[in-house]
Order: C-alpha cells, then structure tokens, then sequence
C-alpha cells in the first residue's frame, strides 16, 4: 500500500480540486461522476480505489469519456492492484491514508465521492473522514444524482437534470466549474433510438447552464440562487411565418406533467402546420392517420393490450395493462414466452415497449431474459417493400410522409433485432397475420404471444382458431394518458421519449431549439443510406433568418 499511497501523492502535486473516489458498486458510472464534478466543482484529478472486480469497467468508462472531456486521473489498478478489500476497518484504515497524502502542506480542500458505494464501504469512508484531524482544511462529500443500471449512456449522453450533484460540507468556497458540453452536435445520424438519445441530450446540455447541486453544510439544505432555464422547441411554420410550440421542459427539473402533455399532443402540432401545406380536404385526413402513429412510435403513449384472445388461459385481468408489463407478467408467471409481432405493431413503437420492459429488467437496450422476441419475414418484406415503391423526394407530403414512417419502421424493426436478440419466423406469405397464425404453432414456447394494432388482424386471428392451447392473441391500442413523470426513472424514459418526438419531428418539418443560451435549427438531411434518415443542426445567429 506505501508504494500506492506515494505515487498517489505523487499524482495529485499537479493538481488543483483533487477528488478521491472508492468504487465497488455501479462503476460504469465513473464517466458521469467525472464529467458532473468537473462541470459543477471544477474538480481536475481524479483518484480511483476499486475493488478489483470493477476495476476494469471503471477504466473502460474513463476511457469512454476522454475522448469527450480532458482530465487527469488515476487508479489504483495502474499503480500495482486493486486496494479495496471486505473489511470495513481496512478500507477506512486506506482511505485515511490515502486523504491524508492527497492534503499537500498549502492544499485545503479535497473531495471525496461516494456515489459509487455500497453502504458498508460508505460507512467505511465517513469513518476515515471522522478521525482525520484537518485543522483549517475541508473535506467535501459529494453524491452524484445517477440511475443504477447497466447500460444507460454515460454524461453528457444523458441530459444534465438527471445527474444532479449533492454536495455535504461546513464551509462555503465558491466552485469553479468547467463546462464539459460547449458546442451541440452539428448532424444526427440514426443509430437507434439509443443513439438518438445520446446526441439529443449533448444537444441539450449545450444549450442549458449548470447549477444543478445541492449543499448541505449539517444544519441546513441550500440550493444556489438559478434562475428558471426553459429550452423550447417549436417547429417552424414557413406558410404562416410563424412558430408553433412543440415542446418544452425546464432545465432544473427535467420533464414534468406539462412536458409529458406536450410530447403527448406533439403529433397533432406536426399536423397543424403540415396541413397548412394542402388545401385538399381528403390528404389532411391523410396526413392525420400517418402523423397520429408518432404518439406511438416515439413512446410518448404506452401501448396497452386493449384486447385478448386465449380458449385456455385466463388472461381477462390484463385487459388495459401497458403492453410492457403485460409481456413482463407472462414470463414471470410461466417462464419462456415468445413474442410476435405483426407488421404494424413496428409502425406502433413495439420497440419503446421493449425498452421500458427492458429498464423495468435493470439493463435497458438488452434482451429481456425468458422472452425470445421473433420477427416474422413477411413482416419485413412489407416494410421494405412500402420504402422502395414510395419517393422520399415527392412533392405529394401523403406519399414523402408514408416513405418516413417506412423507413422508421425499418429502422425499429433492425433495432429489435439488434437490442433485443430477435429471432426471424419463416412467416412468408401475405397477408402477414395468416403466415404468422400458421409458424406460430411450430414454436416450442410456454406461451406465444401474437400482438397486432390492427383488429381487422386480430379478429382474424381468432377466426382462424389461431388463439387456443399456448397461443394468446392480443390487440393494442395506447393509453389515453400522458406520460408518467413523477420518479426519476420515469423521468430518464420521458427523456429518451423527448429525444424520439425532436428527432423524428425534424424529418418531417423544420424544428428551432431554444434557450437563454443559445438557439439551433434542426433540418431533415438524408432519407436514404446507411445511416439514414439524419438531421443537421445549426446555430441560430442574430444575423440568421429562420
């Protein structure tokens, strides 16, 4: 330990904030400790004691984040081994000397995180920090604001409200905080809704200030005076030259009921201005059956299972439950279950309930163990078939819409396979619902789940005599209810649902983002490639007409 201690002291001589983080729990969040104390503290030099089981993804995550942010860091690991060990006394006997080296003669203040602890390894540091004799010296514990799971992008991917820093000290100094998120992205290519979400947030973060702490010096709580940040986001009406509001959400506090309204209601502000562009009576109602499946694609209404079918199991009490407990549910109580999903249902946003049940699973964007997902071949080859007879350049917005809700369906369907581990059902031919029916009762599942949004389906599956024995059959339709956002999960899910409803909105209409800060302009870029459909971003100067 003498050899760690001396080049850890050592270390921290180049150092102005030094911040001593222990680490055996969650430690893919080092990333987002480390960009929030530099942003809110301006600490510059990090230094890491782990367990050596979380070692190397504390590594990997610091790794991620430098290509991002500059700063200086070390870990124990790199100076022979993991330090931290199942004794409590032992930990607190290291953290102690480990303080006591990183307080240099003329050094009076250190901080130590404890965000990434288990309870006893807290207890552990809180005891070192008691017995330390500091004199005029000050020792700052910090709690970073985080969700627990696997998976989640690492800060500045996650918007700023979420990652909330708590900061527990008797003596004010005045923080000297860097800003890690300068510029927004200038193009957003597809990469799932995951990546969506990713390049949204910085989008975010670069256009709200920072200030989301909180202090408590033992008597009392204080939150540092900040005025109220809203970013608005409207779209821009070219025929009437004026913007229409799409969304909007307060910085400090992140989504709440009115943004969950507003995401909600966001297709029908899309349809104001779109049906602006037509004076034909018959394409409006057109555009408003394309527009309205964005409340569900995006996630901003929870598809629920409005109806079901099933001769031998009793599934009555589930009518009206999210399709995402639905599915959670049915595994639970019968342990493998096969979900199938028709052709709409990827039109429907059947992914946004895969994520929430894969959140609910503590590993968002992965499989959800025990529910083995399948996509049935005809239900791709209609999708691809939809975007390869209709034009993305048309001047007719039914047909260039149609062509973008195609393409999303195609890339919901890839993102299935690709998060969720989807298996193909060697379902052929049209009509999709027949095929399906028919590969169904091949599968050897406990439960096989048929699910479509279309009832003419449903009740044709029933016709069929499809929904007997192990097969259960269900019709979705969403709920009539925003978002909830009252918890912080909800409110990292209401985050990637604003993601959705921003990115998507600008494929179809010109989208400004606003704040104190700055403002930006989102354009519709490419419909076709790879990497297809993408959006720029670029800034809105006192000079620019929007």
């Amino acid at each position: 330990m003498e050899s760690a201690v001396k080049g850890i002291s050592e270390f921290v001589k180049n150092v102005n904030l030094p911040a001593l983080v222990p680490v055996n729990f969650i430690p893919w969040n080092a990333a987002t400790v480390t960009g929030r104390l530099i942003e809110e503290l301006g600490v510059d030099g990090f230094v890491f004691l782990t367990r050596w089981e979380v070692a190397d993804i504390v590594e990997e995550s610091l790794q991620h984040i430098q290509k991002e942010i500059s700063f200086k860091y070390i870990g124990d690991y790199k100076l022979g081994r993991s330090l931290l060990r199942d004794d409590l006394f032992e930990n607190s006997f290291l953290v102690k000397n480990i303080l006591e080296a990183m307080f240099e003669p003329d050094r009076r203040h250190v901080v130590v995180d404890l965000t990434m602890t288990t309870g006893e390894l807290a207890s552990a540091s809180h005891y070192a920090l008691k017995n330390l004799q500091l004199a005029d010296k000050s020792i700052y514990v910090t709690v970073v604001e985080t969700i627990p799971l696997q998976g989640i992008p690492a800060y500045p991917g996650n918007p700023r409200w979420l990652h909330k820093v708590y900061v527990y000290g008797s003596n004010k100094i005045d923080w000297k905080g860097v800003e890690v998120v300068t510029e927004p992205p200038k193009i957003i290519e597809w990469k799932g809704t995951r990546g969506v979400y990713i390049a949204v947030s910085k989008l975010m973060n670069s256009l709200a200030g920072g200030g989301i702490l909180e202090l408590f010096d033992g008597l009392k709580k204080e939150v540092p005076e900040r005025e109220e940040e809203l970013i608005e986001v409207y779209i821009l009406d070219s025929i009437e030259n004026e913007n229409k509001r799409l969304l909007s959400v307060e910085t400090l506090r992140g989504p709440d009921e009115e943004t969950a309204s507003l995401l909600y209601n966001s297709w029908r502000a899309i349809l104001e201005v779109a049906s602006k562009k037509t004076r034909q009576e018959e394409e409006v109602k057109v555009l408003e059956r394309i527009l309205k499946q964005l409340q569900r694609l995006t996630g901003a209404a929870d598809l629920v299972v409005e109806d079901i079918a099933s001769q031998e199991i009793d599934l009555n009490n589930y009518k009206r439950v999210k399709l995402h407990a639905f599915i959670r549910h049915l595994r639970e109580e019968y342990g493998n279950v096969a979900v199938l999903p028709d052709t709409n249902m990827f039109y429907q946003g059947f992914h946004m309930s895969l994520l929430k049940a894969s959140i609910r699973n503590n590993s968002p964007w992965s499989p959800i163990p025990n529910v083995e997902v399948y996509v049935p071949v005809c239900a791709e080859a209609e999708i691809n078939g939809k975007i390869a007879t209709t034009s993305s350049t048309s001047q007719a917005l039914p047909e260039r819409y149609s062509y973008i809700m195609a393409l999303m369906a195609n890339r919901v369907l890839q993102e299935v396979k690709y998060h969720y581990k989807a298996r193909t059902l060697p379902a052929i031919s049209q009509p999709c619902e027949a095929s399906m029916a028919v590969e169904s009762s091949n599968l050897q599942h406990r439960v096989i789940i048929l699910l479509t949004a279309d009832r003419k389906a449903f009740n044709a599956w029933q016709t069929f005599n499809t929904c007997r024995g192990n097969i259960v059959c269900g019709y979705v339709d969403h709920s009539n209810t925003p978002l909830n956002t009252s918890s912080h999960y909800s409110k990292f899910y209401a985050s990637i649902v604003l993601a959705n409803v921003v990115f998507t909105t600008s494929l179809f209409t010109r989208v400004m983002v606003k704040s104190k800060k700055n403002t930006v302009v989102l354009d519709g870029n490419r419909l076709k490639g790879a990497t297809a459909p993408s959006i720029t971003i670029s800034k809105v100067n006192e000079r620019t007409t929007v």
